[in-house]
């Protein structure tokens, strides 16, 4: 990773603060175009390349207040692309790894009133969910899954996106995880990696 952490954390908060949330708000105000939509697939993947090369560096080594840091950066970053007009995405193949599961869930809290949830694949950044009935963008999905090794894990994340499934019934649902504590993170891995195996 070129540049120290630091460094690459400041230029990861320039081009969300400084640079994307401008683009979004003249996209909102102004529309699409076909510059501004080379502008933003071109800015979302430098923003997706940063974001993970960080995760990857912090997975080694880093301080506590850098990884806080760039989960407080993280979070901005998809509150700007949840405030948009246009659909916004980051480039999934930059995402975590995820590892394909098929796993049957009980969702909890405020969406416990949702039918039928499977989660598809999961990652240390979130979870990908098929679910019968809809569930609210915003709103908090929780659930536990069970790890031989660590018992209980608890899972808290945000519904960023939804779209119906094609050739099915239901609803595709995408989640990025709340903050989680060093604890939870180290329990995540180990059931990821249980997971593979």
């Amino acid at each position: 990773m070129g540049g120290t952490a630091k460094e690459n954390l400041d230029l990861l908060e320039q081009k969300i603060k400084f640079t994307l949330r401008p683009l979004i708000n003249t996209i909102n105000t102004s529309g699409m175009n076909r510059e501004r939509k080379s502008q933003l697939d071109t800015l979302l993947l430098e923003i997706s390349d940063l974001q993970h090369n960080l995760e990857t560096h912090f997975e080694q080594e880093g301080s506590t207040e850098d990884k806080i840091r760039l989960t407080s950066l993280v979070d901005y970053l998809y509150s700007v692309i949840k405030g948009a007009s246009v659909k916004v995405q980051l480039p999934e193949r930059r995402e975590y790894p995820r590892s394909d599961i098929q796993v049957d869930v009980q969702s909890t809290d405020e969406t416990s009133q949702a039918k039928g949830i499977q989660i598809l694949n999961l990652s240390m950044g979130g979870m990908r969910l098929h679910s019968l009935s809809e569930l609210k963008l915003g709103s908090v999905f929780k659930t536990k899954l069970n790890s031989s090794r660590h018992g209980i894990l608890l899972l808290r994340g945000e519904v960023l996106w939804s779209r119906p499934k094609e050739n099915g019934e239901g609803y595709i649902i995408g989640v990025h995880f709340l903050p989680m504590d060093g604890e939870e993170e180290k329990t995540l891995r180990s059931f990821l990696e249980e997971w593979s195996t």
